[in-house]
């Protein structure tokens, strides 16, 4: 055997062995497998996930079986004409399609931002965002036509503003760690109810009328009710009753259907006031040391949407 055959056999044998090593090291499957597992998994056919993938039938079953060789179990099993997902492979899906789904938004933003400065991801409280601000977008689309917004899931109380969120509008008393916050709206407190919520001739007409009636409570402004009772002296209500929201929308939807009254924002309930969904004429409003703030990662402070958009904001809320 010559030298030259010694090499390449010697040759081979230590790539097979790099290939093993390596096959070894992984410990995730490729984006391509992951890919076809979960356009299986939402369309429930394989003919359907190849054409959503624009690939072949044969391709995504490929794709499919070697992820099922890699996780050592079957993922989907027949159902019909169609595939359905094992036990299993249900809760492997729920855990990886979330950020599977936050890949393609991050991709779609990467797209949308030409210019490097025209997007804005932000975050925000739902009812803020639903009630308040959506209404009111059109405005800042006409005076900045090159910024584009993104809208990422809320914050919890706890939890900091993640790197692929540029500012957050949160609810609390401003003072999250790490942020710049500023005050926009939201401590000024009114009560409400549906003006078809007393029978009879029965009115409200003061804050002691309050007395005997629902209260309706938001989780995170547990002592707004004994503030708006001590500030308007009344003595004979229960402050701490009654049903409690993690939601403001939740509080003042159910305080139009009548199932109590609640104290809410003013700025959240512009519009049913103004529709006569809701009525507030009972003593004057409370002003509590919560808000709705305008949070921003120190690093996108001086960015030039986030700079629009704060100004933008301020104003509206100073109208």
């Amino acid at each position: 055997m010559n030298v030259r055959l010694l090499y390449l056999i010697y040759n081979q044998l230590f790539l097979m062995r790099l290939l093993h090593f390596c096959a070894m090291k992984r410990n995730c499957p490729t984006i391509q497998e992951l890919l076809a597992f979960d356009a299986i998994a939402r369309y429930k056919s394989v003919t359907d996930a190849a054409n959503a993938l624009c690939i072949t039938v044969s391709a995504v079953s490929k794709q499919l079986a070697r992820l099922e060789s890699f996780m050592g179990r079957p993922l989907l099993e027949k159902s019909g004409r169609g595939v359905r997902l094992t036990p299993q492979g249900m809760t492997y899906w729920q855990k990886i399609s979330g950020g599977l789904r936050a890949i393609e938004t991050a991709t779609f933003e990467f797209w949308a931002d030409t210019s490097d400065a025209g997007l804005l991801t932000l975050a925000s409280t739902p009812t803020f965002l639903t009630k308040w601000l959506i209404p009111r977008l059109p405005d800042f689309r006409q005076q900045h036509p090159g910024i584009t917004l993104s809208f990422s899931q809320h914050l919890g109380p706890n939890e900091n503003i993640p790197a692929g969120v540029d500012a957050a509008i949160r609810y609390g008393s401003g003072d999250w760690q790490g942020v710049v916050a500023e005050y926009i709206a939201g401590k000024e407190f009114v009560v409400i109810w549906s003006p078809d919520l007393l029978p009879g001739g029965e009115a409200i007409k003061s804050p002691a009328d309050i007395a005997g009636k629902t209260l309706l409570h938001h989780e995170e402004a547990p002592s707004a009710w004994r503030q708006w009772a001590v500030q308007h002296k009344v003595t004979e209500i229960d402050t701490l009753a009654g049903p409690r929201f993690a939601q403001y929308s939740a509080a003042i939807q159910a305080a139009i259907s009548g199932l109590g009254i609640a104290l809410a924002p003013r700025v959240l309930v512009l519009d049913e006031l103004a529709q006569g969904l809701l009525v507030s004429h009972c003593g004057e409003p409370v002003i509590v040391d919560q808000g709705h703030y305008l949070c921003c990662r120190p690093d996108r402070q001086e960015t030039a949407a986030f700079s629009a958009f704060r100004s933008w904001i301020r104003a509206e809320c100073a109208k």
